[in-house]
């Protein structure tokens, strides 16, 4: 903003990037914790070495000069500290989600955190939601909850709409003799044919 001329175009193009490579770099992170004998403690350790890394760059790039004046850990109040640990312990939840469930359900979990963070914010800060939000949050809760309902059931008919297939009507089976064996299940589908055979030779005789 800033009163500069907006570019739709290029937005939308930067979003769809982010959507393209947040998608890819999550299922692979995925492909790594289930297809490797590595556990989660140990590819958190090596995720956070490629992170430290970019962060050390930006803090040389950026703030190097603050950081040789005042120290690397200035102004790190007990607040900030939490925030930290939050941070790290959300990061091994997330792990941990992508490792016995899938990638998924961790984008479900990440857009429901949103909506309960904004929920949140109403009430301690007075945060306006606005309509624009509350038709995208509508849309998650819906979305997970037809997620989680089980394979084929979310859009199948009610067992009594569905078509019974006709069949013929079996003749009924002649009645036995005192004694005598019950007809198998062979002899009785055979019966109707020998019926008809023996009526129409009658006819012919």
């Amino acid at each position: 903003a800033g009163g500069g001329e907006q570019n739709y175009l290029a937005g939308l193009a930067a979003v769809i990037v982010s959507c393209l490579s947040s998608g890819f770099a999550g299922v692979y992170f995925e492909r790594i914790l289930k297809g490797t004998s590595g556990s989660v403690w140990v590819r958190n350790v090596q995720l956070g070495i490629f992170g430290a890394l970019l962060g050390t760059l930006g803090m040389f790039w950026k703030d190097w000069e603050t950081v040789r004046e005042r120290g690397l850990l200035f102004a790190y109040t007990p607040m900030v500290w939490a925030v930290v640990l939050n941070q790290a312990f959300g990061g091994l939840l997330v792990a941990l989600v992508v490792k016995y469930a899938d990638n998924i359900l961790k984008g479900f979990a990440t857009s429901l955190s949103i909506v309960v963070s904004t929920v949140a914010s109403t009430h301690l800060f007075g945060f306006h939601v606005d309509p624009l939000f509350a038709l995208g949050a509508s849309m998650v809760i819906g979305a997970v909850y037809i997620y989680s309902l089980p394979r084929g059931s979310a859009w199948a008919p009610p067992p009594s709409s569905l078509a019974v297939p006709l069949q013929a009507p079996l003749a009924h089976p002649a009645p036995t003799q005192p004694g005598a064996r019950p007809a198998s299940p062979a002899s009785s589908r055979l019966e109707p044919k020998l019926l008809l055979k023996k009526s129409s030779k009658e006819k012919g005789s």
